[in-house]
């Protein structure tokens, strides 16, 4: 069983929703669409609802689990 956990999530700008952003040797990104300038860091914390919701937990724990007891069902 595939465990399907997304590899990328696209982060938005805060400002305008654009998902093209830039980002130079100091980790500043900016927005491709509204030259919004923010930190990496700061980006990603403004993202964390659109992350947690590309990512989920559940579905993962379930498959997870689903795996672990296929490949262990006859370990004694």
């Amino acid at each position: 069983m595939k465990i399907d956990i997304p590899k990328t999530v696209a982060l938005e700008c805060p400002s305008c929703n654009s998902t093209g952003h830039s980002i130079d040797d100091n980790q500043i990104t900016t927005c491709g669409s509204c030259d919004l300038k923010l930190h990496k860091d700061e980006l990603i914390e403004q993202n964390k609802s659109n992350i947690r919701s590309k990512i989920n937990t559940k579905k993962i724990a379930e498959d997870l689990a689903k795996t672990l007891s296929k490949r262990f069902k006859n370990f004694k």
